[in-house]
C-alpha cells in the first residue's frame, strides 16, 4: 500500500502508528475527529481535520477506534463513504490490515509468498492473500482468503496446525466445540472444512457476548454463557454429549484456560482433541501470565507428566485420568493440541 490515513489517534490509533513506525511506516497521514488533537502532533507528525483531507489521494484508510463495528466505527466508515465519498474498497479497520517489516521473516505456515516484502508496507487481509502463492495454500487459507464468510480473525501460522491435525476427519461425521465465537466467521470455517454433502456436521460455540447469539445458522449452534463458570460448562457438557474436536480461543486468561480444560476435557471423545490456543498470552500480564507462573503453559506441562505416570517409581506421581486418556501432547508456537486414546490402562514392549 501507498499512501495511508490513520483514522482515531487515541489509544488504538497510537498503538497502531507505533507498530508502523517500528516496521519504517513513515507515509502516513494522521486524522482525528476530536477538534482538540488538530494541530498537535504524533510522532513527529500532525493530527488533522478530516474536512481539510484531499481523500482521493490516499489508498488506505485505516479505522483506528475500538472493535470493528463498534460504534464509533461505524460513525467514522459512514462519514468516510457518505460525506467524503471515499470508496468503500479503500477503507479498512485496523484488526483487517497486516503491517509488515522489510527487515522481518515471518511465519506463515506453509504459505509461500509469491514477492518477497522488500519495505515497510500495510495490507488489508484480502490483498495480503493475493500475495500469496496459490499453490501452497489449503482448503482453510482459501477460505479464509476468498471465501464468503463473517469476520475471522487469525495467526497466520495456524492454518497449518489446523490442517495437520483435523484433516483426518474431513468428510466424516463430526462435532465440533469452538469457544471464542468473535464475529462468527471461525464456526463457519469449520462448517465449510468438514462439511460434504454425506456427512453430518454440528459445529457449536460458546461466548460471552449475548450479540454472537446473532452468528447462529443451519448446523451452527451458539451458547452464551462465561467459560469460567463451572457451572456453566456442565450444562453445556450434558447437552451436547460429546465432541470430536474442542478449540479453545475464548479469552485467553489462564483461570479461563484452566477452567475450561477442567471442565471439558472429558466432553472429548476417544481419538479426539482439544485445542488450546494463544498460550503466548500465558506470558502477558494483562492475561494473568508470567514466565513460570501460575499459567496454562505451566499447568499443561503438568499432563507430560501424567502421560507417562506408569512408569513412576514414586507416590508424588500416580495415574489419573489424563494418564489414561492422552495419546499425544504437541506443542507448537501459541498453541498445545491434546490428542485423546481409546481406552488403555498400560504399555507394552517386545523385543523379537
Amino acid at each position: 500500500m501507498g499512501k495511508t490515513v490513520i483514522y482515531g489517534i487515541g489509544r488504538i490509533g497510537k498503538k497502531y502508528i507505533d507498530q508502523c513506525m517500528l516496521c519504517e511506516i513513515t507515509d502516513l497521514k494522521l486524522v482525528d475527529s476530536n477538534a482538540d488533537l488538530w494541530g498537535t502532533e504524533y510522532r513527529g507528525m500532525k493530527i488533522c481535520d478530516p474536512e481539510s483531507v484531499m481523500w482521493q489521494e490516499y489508498e488506505l484508510i485505516v479505522i483506528s477506534v475500538g472493535d470493528i463495528g463498534s460504534k464509533y466505527s461505524k460513525e467514522i466508515l459512514d462519514r468516510l463513504v457518505n460525506a467524503y465519498k471515499v470508496p468503500r474498497e479503500k477503507i479498512a479497520d485496523w484488526r483487517e490490515t497486516i503491517v509488515l517489516s522489510g527487515k522481518e521473516s515471518y511465519n506463515l505456515g506453509n504459505m509461500v509468498l509469491s514477492k518477497e516484502i522488500d519495505r515497510g508496507i500495510i495490507f488489508t487481509g484480502k490483498k495480503f492473500g493475493n500475495n500469496i502463492k496459490e499453490e501452497t495454500l489449503n482448503d482453510l487459507e482459501r477460505f479464509y482468503f476468498d471465501g464468503e464468510h463473517k469476520t475471522l480473525n487469525k495467526w497466520m501460522h495456524y492454518f497449518e496446525a489446523y490442517d495437520r491435525f483435523f484433516s483426518r476427519y474431513r468428510g466424516k461425521d463430526i462435532t465440533v466445540l469452538e469457544i471464542g465465537v468473535f464475529k462468527g466467521g471461525s464456526l463457519q470455517m469449520w462448517k465449510n472444512y468438514f462439511k460434504t454433502s454425506a456427512n453430518k456436521v454440528h459445529i457449536y460455540g460458546i461466548d460471552v457476548d449475548p450479540d454472537c447469539k446473532k452468528w447462529e445458522e443451519d448446523g451452527i449452534k451458539i451458547f452464551i454463557g462465561s467459560q469460567e463458570d463451572r457451572e456453566f460448562l456442565r450444562k453445556v457438557r450434558e447437552e451436547i454429549g460429546e465432541v470430536d474436536i474442542l478449540i479453545d480461543d475464548g479469552g485467553h486468561t489462564m483461570n479461563q484456560q484452566i477452567v475450561t480444560f477442567e471442565e471439558l476435557f472429558d466432553l472429548v471423545a476417544d481419538d479426539g482433541v482439544y485445542l488450546c490456543e494463544d498460550l503466548h498470552t500465558s506470558y502477558m500480564e494483562n492475561y494473568g501470565g508470567s514466565y513460570k507462573g501460575k499459567t496454562f503453559i505451566e499447568y499443561s506441562k503438568n499432563l507430560i507428566d501424567y502421560l507417562h505416570a506408569q512408569y513412576s517409581e514414586t507416590d508424588q506421581l500416580r495415574e489419573n485420568k489424563y494418564s489414561k486418556a492422552i495419546k499425544f501432547i504437541t506443542y507448537c508456537d501459541s498453541m498445545v493440541f491434546i490428542e485423546k486414546k481409546k481406552k488403555t490402562t498400560k504399555s507394552i514392549c517386545a523385543c523379537i
